[in-house]
């Protein structure tokens, strides 16, 4: 392991906190932030540290080669990810198998995250288990992405693994992970873990659900597992079974029907993914009788009911490993999900509604006449059934929709309750040209729905339905709003889609299954998924959670009023950056995030304010704290866009409360404030004095920022240069702070700063003043600022000529920069030409920093 390990990069050196060396193989990098940090997982993936030391041509991209993971740590935060990952896809290691956190506090002396990740994943045995069979290369849209196993995986397979060496029956045991965490990666790594262990036994993985059965199969083969086997048939799966010796099969229970005519007394594994939902009916019978060898593991993505449990670990063996609701939310694998009923007025529920019903219509009929009308006709289905309850309906899912989902990005699906709703749904959205919706449902060519139109216009053929439900997922598809009956609710994953529009009375597993639509992370904006329920299902929902353990459903759904207390604490701490400051003012808003911890630790406040609105728009709850999100939209720009930082986008806050806020918040632009003429190097000191012409403090402020910015940019093109620059302007900054401590409102003058700004653009009047009527180069320029920190000016300009002359005839062989034979003859050119001018300590330190500036300049 080496700390602080030196890397001299194309333009400039990293500097690494930690790197893991294994066997002298570069296998972990690991960057230690302060915990005093606002935001340390974002600023060490993608402000400062991994981005960069990966990026082409500015880090040094050979460090990755062998790279197997990295890691930010502040000590009570750590995450881990991979080459590539963003910030949003770095995880938690939170438990530290097969060790306890016990056992970690007594080796480590603590057990926060840190210490978790570090005794769980970076044991010595761990770690290299976790490199030899717990890494996948998924390819995706042309290119192939890096996986590593998450704690729950590593523990899961491992567990199964410690099972299959002691199972004296053909119980195997049940994992239970919540969807969206990566079952279908668990089983994968199993399966190959299985093939490498165990003697490649034959492997068949049972779902009860086609879309299911493809999922997997497409899963596997996207990470490279060589030859998974689709069963087309029950025959064709007969046929498999004659020689399964090696195989990896892949099928849906329905399969194994009266067509089966062989079976195998092979040792066979099954995999059987949501197996509480179909392993004890006949054809479950019968797929045992085909396999009365086999070794069956349940994976399920629903917790197991109290009534289940027993019938469930009698069948399949005991728990093996489970990853809650809350634990998965934790960790980042899945989002929180929000339900919000709506519009209950349009759901008719219980008898005594339909009673008052029918005696203010059906006047001119008698009780018993009433009754029987009642019985036959008066449903629930056919009640939501009412098209003129679903044009009300419509209406409210496209303001919503519109207002709140697709300015963001996002997708929808909304569950109608019956294939003629379904029909009634698209027809409604399509006469108020509302967003792109489409239908998938099954029907036949010709059927008519009640009203004696045919649905022709509707129908997919079933590989129809496979493609459009595939095409949904891009934001390259037009279609915004997907509306299904009962297709696509279960094994669908569609992290684009954030609401999920409920109306049909769904229970238990089904309900739990169905509300996962929502709960996939796709971008770091989307922060929870949403339900919005037309169908009245509260009680259906506490009768579901319910029938589970409390602590296996803790964090499956959140109501929105829960969320306030949040929503106020977070305004609170966001609104004390501002105690003191009128908003109306961008001079205070400048003189008060003067600070660089104040401007990082703002920013994280802003953004827990803005995600806490998030979750309660589009209610009336969200209101009193518009003002307050608009104004500090404002700031936020004012201190971005002096202090030189990324642009904000404020159209994207804009359009979250478009319709609570008033019109013109579309347009929000920092032109409300300032001038939003483009602020350049060259412009910015006329445009601060324009600006801030009533505040030196201000002025004073940026123009120091802003020289800062401008030397640390400039520094690798001519470090000697700007190194003097900046020494500059550190000793005024410094003086400034020792008179503070005798003086509280003393600062010094941006008279001083625009000297050092003024210093750090002039390169090239210097490079004149230098060299006079000789065009010198940046490049020219550089060298002799290096050269006259040790020689004196003749010596300085003759040398850096000398030594450009001969160097240009090198510049114009191919890849020259990056060529190592090149770069050897650079080395031997710059030391002959030092020749007897100085020691050779100090001339081997200019031939390092030619070949750098070759790089950068020539």
């Amino acid at each position: 392991m080496s700390c602080q390990f030196h890397f001299e990069g194309f333009k400039r050196h990293i500097l690494p906190d930690i790197v893991v060396f294994v066997n002298g193989i570069p296998l972990v990098i690991i960057e230690c932030k302060s915990p005093k940090i606002p935001d340390p997982i974002v600023d060490a993936v993608e402000r400062k540290n991994f981005n960069k030391y990966q990026m082409r041509g500015e880090g040094y991209e050979r460090l990755f080669f062998y790279n197997h993971c990295l890691v930010v740590t502040c000590g009570t935060i750590a995450r881990v990810g991979t080459i590539g990952s963003t910030a949003n896809h770095f995880a938690r290691w939170a438990k530290p198998y097969p060790i306890t956190e016990d056992d970690v506090e007594k080796i480590c002396g603590k057990k926060r995250e840190q210490e978790i990740l570090i005794a769980g994943l970076f044991s010595k045995k761990n770690l290299l288990k976790h490199l030899q069979y717990f890494v996948l290369y998924k390819t995706k849209e042309g290119g192939r992405i890096k996986m590593i196993a998450k704690h729950q995986q590593f523990r899961a397979v491992t567990k199964c693994l410690d099972m299959m060496k002691k199972i004296d029956d053909n119980r195997g045991g049940v994992v239970w992970h919540t969807q969206g965490s990566g079952k279908s990666f668990s089983m994968l790594w199993f399966a190959m873990q299985l093939r490498d262990k165990f003697d490649n036994p034959p492997i068949i993985i049972i779902t009860d659900r086609k879309q299911l059965d493809k999922q997997i199969h497409e899963t596997f083969k996207q990470c490279g597992f060589s030859s998974p086997i689709r069963a087309k048939s029950g025959k064709h799966l007969s046929e498999l079974f004659k020689n399964p010796r090696g195989k990896t099969i892949m099928t849906i229970i329905d399969k194994f029907s009266t067509e089966m005519e062989s079976f195998t007394k092979e040792k066979v594994v099954c995999l059987v993914d949501e197996a509480h939902r179909s392993q004890y009916k006949i054809n479950a019978m019968r797929m045992r009788k085909a396999m009365p060898n086999a070794i069956f593991y349940a994976f399920t993505g629903t917790p197991i009911t109290k009534t289940e449990q027993h019938h469930t670990y009698r069948v399949f063996g005991p728990p093996i490993a489970k990853y809650r609701f809350q634990e998965s939310q934790d960790d980042g694998a899945t989002l929180p999900i929000r339900y919000q009923g709506r519009m209950p007025k349009l759901y008719v529920e219980g008898g005594d509604t339909i009673d008052e019903i029918f005696e203010r219509i059906f006047t001119d009929l008698g009780q018993k006449q009433k009754d029987k009308l009642k019985k036959q006709y008066v449903t629930k289905e056919k009640i939501a059934e009412a098209p003129s309850r679903i044009k009300h309906i419509v209406k409210d899912i496209v303001n919503h929709y519109t207002n709140h989902i697709e300015p963001n990005g996002y997708k929808a699906m909304l569950v109608a309750p019956s294939r003629e709703a379904a029909v009634t749904y698209k027809r409604e959205f399509d006469k108020i040209n509302a967003p792109p919706s489409k239908l998938i449902m099954t029907s036949d060519i010709g059927e008519r729905g009640k009203d004696g139109h045919n649905w022709n216009e509707y129908y997919l053929s079933s590989e129809q339905r496979e493609q459009e439900a595939e095409k949904f997922k891009s934001v390259d598809d037009p279609t915004k709003i997907l509306i299904v009956v009962d297709m696509l609710l279960v094994g669908y994953d569609v992290p684009i889609c954030q609401v999920l529009y409920l109306d049909r009375s769904i229970r238990d597993h089904n309900l739990l299954q169905a509300i996962a639509r929502v709960n996939r992370p796709y971008d770091d904006a989307k922060k929870f998924g949403l339900i919005i329920d037309y169908s009245g299902i509260t009680k259906e929902l506490q009768k579901a959670l319910e029938s589970f353990e409390h602590c296996d459903t803790k964090g499956a759904l959140t109501p929105l009023d829960e969320l306030l207390p949040v929503l106020r604490q977070m305004h609170i701490n966001a609104k004390a950056f501002f105690e003191g400051v009128n908003l109306d003012k961008s001079e205070q808003i400048i003189e008060q995030f003067e600070s660089a911890h104040r401007r990082d630790s703002f920013e994280y406040a802003f953004k827990k304010f803005s995600s806490a609105l998030d979750y309660v728009l589009p209610g009336k709850e969200a209101e009193p704290y518009i003002a307050d999100f608009k104004s500090m939209i404002r700031a936020r720009q004012i201190i971005r866009t002096y202090y030189g930082e990324s642009e904000l986008n404020t159209l994207q806050y804009a359009k979250k409360i478009q319709q609570i806020i008033n019109k013109h918040i579309r347009s929000l632009k920092i032109s409300e404030l300032i001038d939003m003429t483009e602020i350049t190097h060259e412009n910015f000191l006329a445009i601060v004095k324009k600006n801030m012409s009533t505040s030196r403090r201000a002025q004073a402020a940026l123009i120091r920022n802003k020289a800062r910015q401008v030397i640390e940019e400039m520094m690798p093109n001519n470090p000697a240069y700007y190194e003097k620059l900046y020494e500059k302007l550190q000793k005024i900054i410094q003086d400034e702070e020792e008179r503070r401590k005798t003086n509280a409102n003393y600062f010094t003058g941006p008279e001083k700063f625009e000297v050092i700004y003024n210093e750090a653009l002039a390169e090239e009047k210097e490079r004149k003043k230098v060299f006079g009527d000789y065009k010198a180069t940046q490049f020219e320029f550089s060298l002799y600022s290096r050269l006259s920190q040790t020689l004196n000016r003749k010596d300085s300009i003759n040398l850096t000529k000398e030594i450009f002359v001969r160097l240009k005839p090198q510049t114009r062989i191919v890849d020259y920069k990056t060529n190592p034979s090149v770069e050897k003859e650079i080395k031997k050119i710059v030391y002959e030409a030092l020749g007897s001018y100085m020691e050779d300590k100090q001339r081997l330190i200019i031939i390092e920093e030619t070949v750098m500036l070759v790089r950068n300049r020539l």
